[in-house]
């Protein structure tokens, strides 16, 4: 995917976000395990509409997604209702919690009951795609005829479409704001030796700074947490080619020494690689963290569960040295079409539904995102002020993810982590490091 041309559409609107990828909380779906594990609910019209002169197709489509577990109850349903009414066609929802929504849709590709709508995360783009699940979408658009300038962004593998985002969520960093006042701290700091000299500050106070949310089981810590810092400045894991590029990466070999010198200072919440996503949200709402990478999508559930904490969102510090402009990790609710199904063209139908205007802003509205529709014009009037706060920072920088559309992209976060916690406790070099997690991903792309 071609970030550039992400941002030349995406600034153009005004966002709200609201836990994910991946992921992250997770945004794009935050796990809730609470949830009932799967539910399903048929799109049949909803009591109060008139479906009189509705021309019923016979078709009936599936939609695996998690949407209607964060979503508010009944929204995506009505969705699904207004579509039929317009359509004929019909759209049953397969409803799982984000963690697993994976397991379903593999699952049902190898019984050949696959959706034939999927929600997907962008790690699982590739995997998905060359496994035959998703079908090509670049040729459906085509036979379609679809204006493609509405879609702000297409996740592509080989220059070819599989996923589209209806909605997109941003990384910025949450800070509680009773913590620093407490501590005296006036100003949110806007460079890495700020943030160092804060972390001393609040740290001699008894409150924790920063926490790395690190547990393997769901790696996206390692792009939402960890690598969202250094994009802040520029560092990335690939070169100007698009080639991942870790060892002899200077900038990354300088952010991990930057990351390490917090972590030997006593600045980062203790156990890294046992550590939730779930777990640094329930830490900062309780008061204990001082700062956190998290995606607009908890905001929500920080306004639930400590609803007196002033919060405040700061752009993620940069190096000390840094002028460019600041890159913001971001994940979608995407949408993807199966190989199985029988009904493609009808599920592009839906899939340029919800890029309908108002069906897109609406969504972004309701779920604190940014629309994936060019022509979707939210209207963010009542917005909380820190979204909106976050809305100018994202217009100042751009959106970044290396891992959507990555092969293996969940083995290669995992193998990340796996090298990054020996480095953090001191029992590799920093150089041995990177050529590791160099390693783990030429072996992945052999």
């Amino acid at each position: 995917m071609k970030m550039k041309r992400i941002l030349a559409v995406l600034i153009v609107f005004v966002m709200v976000f609201s836990v994910t990828a991946c992921g992250s909380s997770n945004s794009t779906g935050t796990e809730d395990a609470t949830k009932e594990s799967t539910t399903k609910e048929s799109a049949t019209q909803d009591s109060t509409a008139d479906t009189s002169t509705v021309k019923d197709t016979g078709i009936t489509l599936e939609f695996q997604q998690w949407w209607a577990v964060e979503c508010p109850e009944g929204y995506v349903q009505n969705i699904c209702d207004n579509f039929y009414k317009e359509t004929g066609i019909k759209v049953e929802l397969l409803s799982a919690p984000f963690a697993d929504t994976k397991t379903q849709i593999v699952s049902g590709s190898t019984t050949g009951t696959v959706a034939d709508l999927v929600s997907v995360d962008g790690s699982w783009v590739y995997d998905f795609a060359t496994q035959g699940i998703l079908t090509d979408m670049s040729a459906l658009l085509a036979a379609d005829g679809y204006d493609q300038s509405n879609i702000n962004s297409q996740w592509q593998i080989d220059d070819t479409t599989y996923c589209l985002p209806v909605v997109n969520y941003a990384y910025p960093m949450f800070a509680n704001m009773d913590i620093l006042n407490d501590c005296g701290i006036t100003e949110l700091p806007k460079t890495w030796s700020e943030f160092q000299a804060d972390c001393e500050i609040i740290k001699a106070k008894g409150y924790y700074p920063f926490a790395l949310n690190l547990d393997t089981t769901s790696p996206s810590g390692i792009q939402n947490t960890y690598m969202g810092f250094a994009w802040a400045s520029g560092i990335g894991i690939k070169d100007d080619t698009g080639a991942y590029k870790i060892a002899g990466n200077e900038g990354l070999k300088t952010f991990a020494e930057f990351m390490k010198g917090l972590n030997d200072a006593g600045y980062l919440y203790p156990g890294m690689s046992s550590l939730t996503e779930a777990d640094m949200t329930s830490k900062f709402s309780s008061g204990e963290l001082a700062f956190v990478i998290n995606s607009m999508a908890t905001l929500q559930s920080y306004r639930k569960d400590a609803p007196d904490m002033n919060i405040a969102a700061a752009a993620v510090p940069v190096k000390d040295d840094y002028a460019d402009k600041s890159g913001m990790c971001y994940a979608s609710w995407a949408v993807g079409i199966t190989e199985n199904s029988e009904h493609k063209a009808e599920a592009m139908k839906f899939l340029e539904y919800l890029f309908n205007a108002d069906v897109n802003a609406d969504l972004a509205v309701t779920q604190s995102a940014f629309p994936g529709s060019a022509s979707a014009e939210p209207d963010y009037g009542d917005a909380d002020q820190v979204f909106l706060d976050v809305y100018i920072m994202y217009q100042n920088g751009y959106p970044i993810n290396d891992f959507i559309c990555m092969k293996d992209a969940n083995t290669f976060m995992t193998d990340y982590i796996n090298e990054l916690i020996p480095y953090m406790d001191g029992d590799v070099d920093v150089d041995s490091y990177l050529q590791n997690v160099q390693d783990a991903i030429d072996e992945i792309y052999k």
